[in-house]
Order: structure tokens, then C-alpha cells, then sequence
């Protein structure tokens, strides 16, 4: 244990400190890399290399995990933490009599994930624990930023301290904030939309027919709604020509057409205003006295 902790006290001071320039999101060596084997940026040294700002976990997040001593690594976030194995492990540390470990499987199958993920349920709600569910599917389903948001979450619940999320400044879950930033030729067309929003496992775990239907008719109409406003801001990439309307010179009204139309809608204005006999027959406040009258008839 002295040897495990010295390792890990080594490992966390081999982080190089960061400059304002340099990327606020790292990772860790790939599997049975050696100590440096990464270019760092900033200071030489260490064993883990700066990610872009998109893939999601701060420093800080990352230093946490490694002094947790977690049983494998997690080269990818998504992947890694999909089956909730190492969910487990993290969790394992803080409440050791209620996680056993050897009822987890480290596997990648949905059958895995899928009893993983019970277990883990079953605790969160036996210790009350307030984690959504949206980020326990997103992870369980590798969905984009998923497995970062869940990370985040339960570093502030358990540490109690915040830890700013490095994602896109709007987290749906979905790759299309990603696709916004691609230049126009490298945006996937509505095959690859669907098959980057609706994972196999989502099938897998509600395999009925019309509600998969209707989840790829919605990832359609949205494919076509940024479609639209993709052309509506790149016509020229589109070769969208304008209407007449829009080529059509707009002038100015000459001013007596504009004092008409101005004097029209407050005649109108006034009109709307003035209220109507039902209207004063309906308030409460209003008396009304019956008079008869005798009409004259005149001989003719």
C-alpha cells in the first residue's frame, strides 16, 4: 500500500502547471504507455497530454481519479465509464460497505452494462443520492458528454467542491453542437445523423418498433431544421437564389402616406376603445330604469 501511494503521490507531481495558454483539459497515458511518452504542453515531463477543450474533464477531475487508485484506466471517457465499472469503483472508495465489487462485471457487453447499472441504481436510491437519470442513459449509451457530465456530478457530490465542465456551451447530448463548429462540407448528412444520435444499445434496451421509429423521426426533423438554417446563413455554399421579393428594392413611404396610415390606425384605435352596449349591459356597477312612454298617433 506504502508503494501504491508513493506511486500515485509521483504520478500526481509529474502534472506540469498550465499556463493561461495551455489547454485546461488532460488525459491520461494510453494503455502500457511509459511516463512522458505523451508531448505535454507548457513544462516537459509527465505522462499525460492536453485534449481539446471539447472532450470535457478538467485537471482537477482528473488528479481526483488517479488518487482514487481505480483498477483500469480510462483512456476514453465515453467508453470507459459506459458499463459503470469504474462508477462503481469511484463510489466504492466512499461507501465501501455498501459496493461490492466482485458483483461488477468490467465487461462491455449491454447485458453488463445493463446489470452494472441496476446495482448502481439500487444504491443511488438506497442512499439518496441525487443523480439524474438523463446523465446514467447518456453514459450508459456513450452519448456525447455523457459520461463527462456524470463524471462532474459526482466529483461535486462527493468532494463537495465545484469543478468547472469543459463541453460545449450546450449540452443536449447530442453531436450536433459539434457539427455546427465542422465546416460546411464535413457535416454528416441524415444517415450518419441517426446513426450518431441513436445508439445500438437504445434499441437493444426498448427494442420496440414505433418508439425507435419516432426517436429517428425526430433526429430527422431536427437534421433538417439546422439544414434550413444552414442555408439560410450560407446561401452562397447552397446556391440559394433570393425571390423577387427579396431582390425588390424597399423604399421608404413618402411622409403624407405615413401620416395617413398613422391617422388611420388612431381612428381605429379610438374606435376599439369606445365600449359597446353589451359590454356596459354586462358590468355589475350599472343601473338601468325602465320608462314608458306614450307615442302619439296622428290621424291621417
Amino acid at each position: 500500500h506504502t508503494h501504491a501511494a508513493a506511486t500515485t503521490t509521483m504520478e500526481l507531481q509529474a502534472l506540469p502547471t498550465l499556463s493561461s495558454a495551455d489547454s485546461q483539459c488532460w488525459a491520461p497515458a494510453p494503455r502500457g504507455g511509459r511516463a512522458g511518452s505523451l508531448p505535454l504542453a507548457g513544462a516537459g515531463g509527465g505522462s499525460y497530454g492536453p485534449l481539446p477543450a471539447r472532450a470535457g474533464l478538467a485537471r482537477e477531475v482528473i488528479r481526483w481519479l488517479q488518487g482514487l487508485g481505480l483498477s483500469r484506466p480510462f483512456t476514453h471517457v465515453p467508453r470507459d465509464f459506459s458499463n459503470g465499472f469504474l462508477v462503481a469503483e469511484i463510489f466504492s472508495w466512499y461507501y465501501p460497505c455498501d459496493i461490492d465489487m466482485s458483483a461488477f462485471n468490467h465487461g462491455l457487453s449491454f447485458p453488463s452494462k445493463l446489470k452494472n447499472w441496476s446495482r448502481l441504481e439500487n444504491f443511488i436510491f438506497k442512499r439518496k443520492l441525487n443523480i439524474p437519470k438523463e446523465f446514467i442513459y447518456a453514459t450508459m449509451h456513450s452519448k456525447p458528454g455523457g459520461a463527462e457530465c456524470l463524471v462532474q456530478h459526482i466529483y461535486t457530490l462527493l468532494t463537495n467542491r465545484p469543478a468547472k465542465l469543459i463541453l460545449d456551451d450546450e449540452i443536449n447530448f447530442t453531436n450536433y453542437p459539434y457539427q455546427q463548429k465542422l465546416p460546411m462540407v464535413a457535416r454528416a448528412t441524415a444517415t450518419n445523423a441517426i446513426h450518431s444520435n441513436l445508439k445500438l444499445t437504445e434499441i437493444l434496451e426498448q427494442p420496440d418498433e414505433f418508439t425507435n421509429k419516432q426517436k429517428t423521426l425526430d433526429i430527422i426533423d431536427l437534421h433538417l431544421q439546422l439544414r434550413q438554417l444552414a442555408k439560410q446563413q450560407n446561401p452562397k455554399y447552397y446556391n440559394v437564389k433570393p425571390s423577387l421579393g427579396e431582390r425588390a428594392t424597399r423604399l421608404p413611404l413618402p411622409q403624407y402616406q405615413y401620416d395617413c396610415i398613422n391617422s388611420g390606425n388612431k381612428w381605429n384605435l379610438a374606435a376599439a376603445s369606445q365600449p359597446t352596449a353589451s359590454e356596459i349591459r354586462s358590468k355589475s356597477n350599472v343601473l338601468f330604469k325602465e320608462m314608458s312612454m306614450k307615442q302619439v298617433v296622428r290621424n291621417s
